[in-house]
């Protein structure tokens, strides 16, 4: 450390620096203080609705059915991960769990805000959250919590029967795009997407069982059962039968259900 000899400077004129200084050093302290309350804090799921369009928003300017078939496309991903946790295939599992918190879930905080939800972010995250440490039957815990709490939502909307089949073909046509895009003349070519068309189709299945006074209702089921020949094993180690007109046929006999209801 140097020492400065300051016996030749006036009293006033040190007294005038020292507080120039001290203010200064007051005034740098107060902005950076500023600076750090307002970064803003990012979390990796919003559970308050923080809706990307004017909370404005009401159920009947929004397409309630594309909402719906987002929260479909979210059981599908978690069904895919239930059966692979069950199988004792946990890295595989994760990746269908984290995947609809990053693509699909904000997308509904507007639906959320319209419909007065706060979604199930909690749910989700602890889900995900149980690939490391947990055991299966922990897992399938947090995995009922998060398909009841979308459950609970859907049920709240109260979709009509013309409604459900929209959200069916939705999600069936999205189970052909994944399933042609994960086999390829037979061989598995993107094993993810193989898997997501499943669960895909496994939540449509619930959607079209739900619809009570359709009289195509067991014609349709069958017609979704029969195309389920497309998967053999979520994790298949042989050449699959690979003709996907199964899922057209399915798609088609929803559009003329629609079609004779309208």
């Amino acid at each position: 450390m140097i020492f400065r000899n300051f016996s030749h400077v006036p009293l006033g004129k040190i007294a005038h620096a020292v507080k120039a200084r001290l203010l200064l050093g007051c005034c740098l302290a107060m902005l950076i203080g500023c600076s750090e309350r307002t970064q803003p804090v990012q979390a990796p799921l919003e559970s308050a609705p923080e809706p990307k369009v004017p909370l404005s928003v009401t159920v009947e300017d929004a397409d309630i059915a594309d909402y719906v078939t987002k929260l479909g496309l979210i059981q599908g991903h978690l069904w895919v991960a239930a059966q692979l946790v069950e199988l004792g295939l946990l890295e595989l599992g994760a990746k269908h769990a984290k995947h609809p918190a990053q693509e699909v879930y904000q997308e509904l905080l507007p639906f959320f805000a319209a419909v007065g939800s706060q979604g199930f972010a909690a749910e989700l995250e602890t889900m995900s959250g149980q690939f490391s440490a947990s055991s299966s039957a922990e897992f399938q815990v947090s995995y009922q919590a998060v398909m009841s709490a979308i459950d609970r939502i859907v049920a709240d909307v109260e979709l009509t029967d013309a409604d459900r089949l929209r959200v069916a073909q939705a999600l069936i046509e999205q189970a052909l795009i994944e399933y042609r895009a994960g086999v390829i003349a037979g061989e598995i070519a993107d094993l993810q997407e193989y898997q997501d068309a499943r669960g895909f189709v496994e939540v449509a299945e619930t959607f079209v069982a739900d619809n009570h006074a359709d009289d195509q209702r067991n014609t349709l089921l069958a017609k979704i059962q029969a195309a389920k020949i497309l998967w053999p094993s979520l994790n298949p180690q042989q050449s699959l039968y690979a003709d996907d007109s199964a899922l057209v046929t399915v798609i088609a006999a929803l559009r003329a259900t629609q079609d004779k209801g309208s």
